[in-house]
């Protein structure tokens, strides 16, 4: 099996320029169908002892290791193999030379995250070399769940790539993962038209003129569209706008990072970074660049003057250690001799881009069968069904917290005790204050007065 394409027949680049490209668009071989869900939760188990051990690099050996996850309440078949490849992509690597070292082994019953370490001589390497890890799981030799590739340099040592996110593997000729905001789409082509994975429902999109990028919409329904411009991409399905599409780990200008004692921030924007301490301005504006670490994890350097900024940005959750806001991005800065740690990102992709369904109202459960959901829109616009009702309102995120204006409702009657249900939720929603995640990934909407609403995304 392999999970790369051959580099002697490169496939053609649909997106524009390749540069700009979302993702990697690799070649994906092998045919299954998506994982099923079942409705266990499931708990992680570390992996075998043969995968957990550490291994000391000498001054040839060369050893990649991370976690492989996915972001779904999805069990893995007990008779699941775990494939990781290395590969020399270059256009000088024939086939019988791409694959440079890989690593299988069955997980019998283990679930993610699932820990690897593939080891290798450095001295297989050149310097002159493409060289890309991707991982897959595989069900009965039918790929399941993959990654996107992440370059590996050719240098010996110990290098720890984190967590290698997978998505569901559905045999379309070309893929990309893209993130909006919490929402996960997969995005690949079966001839000129893009198939669209997304909330579990496969769209099938035609080209569309446009004037900059590639635009797609669906078959007569204007209302479901994907318009990739550079390395972003806005998705609208079913007249419902999402938050701004991006590969898993980007960083999205205007990006601001924050960490305190001291207070320090970082600003991204227009290209430019803009470095401040406890109110001095230690860099005005510095052109930076940006290098991928791993599918969730990028690399931000600058110099100004005799000063060097790196700053290590990572995807995950990250509280700040003041306010308590959550962000959805870790942040290590490197200043000169300083090192200093923060967050980063925007919060409210955190909860953008899915509907979160309630379970529990103020600690109290909620009435069997009754249907109450908070959407979070990117324009700002709050909505969902508060049992009987729809609602909507327009929400706001501030260093103060999380508030709701005045939500608007439909003036239906159900059952009393639905109705008394729903006005709990109302009051709730109208005097919102912060949210929380649980371990295993509830959302919580704490509001005034003791109230809280715990809700799931599916």
């Amino acid at each position: 099996m392999t999970l790369f394409p051959v580099p002697s027949a490169p496939a053609p680049i649909r997106w524009g320029v390749a540069a700009t490209v979302l993702g990697a668009l690799l070649l994906l071989v092998g045919c299954s169908d998506a994982p099923q869900e079942v409705n266990a939760e499931v708990d992680a188990q570390p992996p075998a002892e043969a995968q957990t051990s550490v291994v000391d690099a000498d001054d040839d050996r060369m050893v990649l290791r991370g976690q492989l996850v996915y972001r779904s309440r999805v069990a893995l078949a007990p008779n699941s193999q775990a494939l990781i490849e290395l590969r020399d992509v270059s256009d000088s690597a024939s086939p019988d030379e791409a694959m440079i070292a890989e690593q299988r082994f069955s997980l019998n019953g283990r679930q993610v995250p699932l820990e690897f370490a593939l080891e290798l001589s450095a001295s297989d390497l050149s310097e002159d070399g493409d060289y890309q890890l991707r991982a897959a799981l595989t069900e009965a030799e039918r790929t399941t769940w993959i990654s996107e590739p992440i370059s590996v340099p050719a240098q010996a040592g110990i290098r720890d790539l984190g967590q290698v996110t997978l998505m569901p593997y559905r045999a379309a000729a070309f893929s990309s993962v893209l993130q909006c905001g919490r929402l996960q789409v997969s995005a690949g082509y079966e001839g000129d038209t893009l198939v669209l994975d997304a909330n579990g429902e496969k769209h099938i999109l035609l080209p569309v003129e446009a004037a900059s990028g590639a635009r797609y919409e669906a078959e007569g329904d204007p209302d479901t569209r994907f318009w990739s411009k550079g390395n972003t991409a806005d998705l609208i399905i079913d007249a419902v706008r999402y938050p701004l599409c991006v590969p898993p780990g980007e960083i999205i200008e205007p990006f601001v990072a924050r960490g305190n004692e001291p207070f320090w921030r970082v600003d991204l924007e227009a290209g430019a970074l803009r470095l401040t301490r406890l109110e001095e301005e230690l860099i005005e504006a510095a052109e930076y660049t940006q290098a991928v670490e791993s599918t969730t994890s990028r690399l931000v350097s600058a110099v100004a003057g005799d000063s060097q900024v790196e700053m290590q940005v990572n995807e995950a959750l990250c509280t700040d250690s003041m306010s308590g806001m959550l962000y959805p991005q870790t942040v290590e800065l490197s200043y000169d001799d300083h090192n200093f740690s923060g967050c980063g990102g925007d919060p409210l992709r955190l909860i953008q881009g899915v509907e979160w369904v309630v379970e529990d109202i103020n600690e109290a459960g909620i009435i069997d069968r009754s249907h109450v959901t908070v959407n979070f829109g990117p324009d700002g616009l709050l909505y969902g069904q508060a049992s009987c009702n729809n609602y909507r309102g327009e929400y706001a995120l501030s260093g103060e917290g999380l508030t709701l204006s005045t939500a608007a409702t439909t003036r239906k009657a159900c059952a009393p005790a639905l109705m008394q249900q729903e006005q709990r939720v109302l009051a709730a929603l109208a005097s919102l204050q912060r949210f929380d995640f649980t371990e295993d990934g509830a959302l919580i909407l704490y509001a005034g007065a003791g109230q809280s609403l715990t809700a799931r995304a599916p």
